[in-house]
């Protein structure tokens, strides 16, 4: 064992807060680095403006609580920026297997990618036809899906605003899809654990975007994912290190266990984007094709104020 792994091992414990509020599969990674190393985690959950604001007053009290946080990378980027509530790490093992896109955010040495939440599009089978599936982001602009999807409101951050974004920025896309989304009057949400209820249910034909891994909350239902041939919008999930963190070598360990093969793959099984590479055949035949969609983008919170204007312009 190195001197690093046996310093983490003396502090015992540490802390974790969490945006990812009640994710089965992050509580089993912990249980197995709890298991592995025989350090103790504390973990809070909360909405990410919560977790946001509690270690703003903490660290502004002198009072530091939190070793690591597991956000965004887009939420990172703003934190560090305007809190100073995270700081760079030192170079942990595990960074060197990354995929060389999720490396590359790596290189202030700021944030730990973990896994990837791609989002797509559900269609309800009995009311669209396989030959009628939309392929595409772009086939949505065309006037047959008059009155028929489901929209999470991309004037509000969330999934909406996300894959707004990322469709904003794309080649082929941009505003002009966009105009001819609105022209097809979507419905607009602002509760997606509902929405795929809904598109089950029949009220809609299309939901869009989609977490396509939680397919397997709808298993017997009449929904079918698809992944749109542009590709996913993503966001991408890490940990970064707390500014004093009372145990930094304990947090240090914890960061890199989590893009280990063996923490990589329990997120794998789930569907979820893996960060490593070499795992993309190691993961089950039936969540392959989600782990390892094509990946459209993500968002860029230097743009925020910018994109959120375009969006209600256009979804008035």
């Amino acid at each position: 064992m190195c001197s690093s792994d046996l310093a983490a091992k003396a502090e015992k414990e540490l802390t974790l807060y969490t945006a990812l509020m009640g994710d089965p599969t992050l509580k089993a990674i912990t249980q197995a680095f709890t298991t592995k190393y025989g350090i103790a985690i504390n973990m809070l959950e909360g909405r990410g403006s919560d977790i946001r604001e509690r270690a703003r007053v903490e660290q502004g009290a002198g009072r530091f609580v939190a070793d690591v946080t597991f956000t965004s990378e887009g939420q990172a980027r703003l934190i560090a920026r305007e809190d100073k509530t995270y700081v760079p790490h030192a170079a942990t093992p595990m960074l060197a297997g990354l995929k060389e896109n999720f490396g590359k955010m790596t290189s202030n040495g700021l944030f730990a990618p973990v896994m990837v939440i791609p989002y797509g599009m559900l269609v309800n089978t009995n009311l669209v036809k396989p030959e009628d599936e939309p392929k595409s982001w772009a086939d949505l602009a065309a006037p047959k899906w008059k009155g028929k999807i489901l929209l999470d409101d991309p004037r509000a951050i969330g999934g909406g605003y996300l894959m707004f974004f990322t469709q904003w920025v794309a080649p082929g896309l941009g505003e002009k899809f966009h105009e001819a989304v609105n022209a097809n009057e979507p419905v607009m949400t602002r509760d997606p654990p509902a929405a795929a209820r809904r598109i089950a249910r029949g009220e809609l034909s299309l939901y869009m975007p989609f977490i396509l891994p939680d397919i397997a909350n709808h298993n017997g239902l009449p929904v079918k994912p698809i992944i749109p041939a542009e590709g996913a919008p993503f966001v991408l999930y890490g940990n970064v290190l707390m500014r004093n963190a009372p145990h930094p070598n304990a947090a240090r360990l914890y960061m890199d266990f989590l893009m280990s093969e063996d923490a990589q793959m329990m997120w794998g099984r789930t569907g979820m984007g893996v960060v490593r590479e070499g795992l993309a055949e190691k993961i089950p035949a039936e969540v392959r094709a989600t782990a390892n969609a094509k990946l459209l983008g993500t968002t860029d919170p230097d743009r925020q104020d910018e994109a959120m204007g375009v969006a209600k312009r256009i979804y008035k």
